[in-house]
């Protein structure tokens, strides 16, 4: 008898979307996307662990597991140089800054809005 050693995950599929990936983490479909970048960007050391099919990515799901149960990030892509991986994390930090930036003048204008 074949039983699964995890309930929760068993309805999964092998490989998710990253929209998938996001609802299990419970964050936003851009944060994980967002996370998504990082991983691949940081050659596999930081981020949500994702493979590339062509224009697609794709979650593992014993890689997401891993990560949620333990923290640790399962290295599916060579890693770059340690500079690259600087570089990585100082370009993800800088583009959250910007879209920051847009969502205060986006609120800013949705108060007009509601001056009317």
């Amino acid at each position: 008898m074949n039983e699964p050693i995890d309930d929760e995950s068993s309805g999964l599929p092998l490989l998710l979307t990253v929209e998938e990936a996001a609802r299990v983490l419970r964050v936003g479909r851009s944060k994980a996307y967002e996370m998504a970048a990082l991983y691949t960007s940081s050659g596999g050391t930081h981020g949500l662990p994702v493979l590339r099919l062509g224009n697609l990515l794709r979650v593992p799901k014993f890689a997401l597991y891993e990560y949620v149960t333990t923290g640790r990030i399962v290295q599916l892509i060579a890693q770059p140089d340690a500079n690259a991986i600087d570089h990585a994390i100082e370009h993800a930090t800088a583009s959250r800054k910007s879209t920051r930036t847009r969502r205060t003048s986006d609120h800013a204008q949705l108060s007009l809005l509601g001056s009317d």
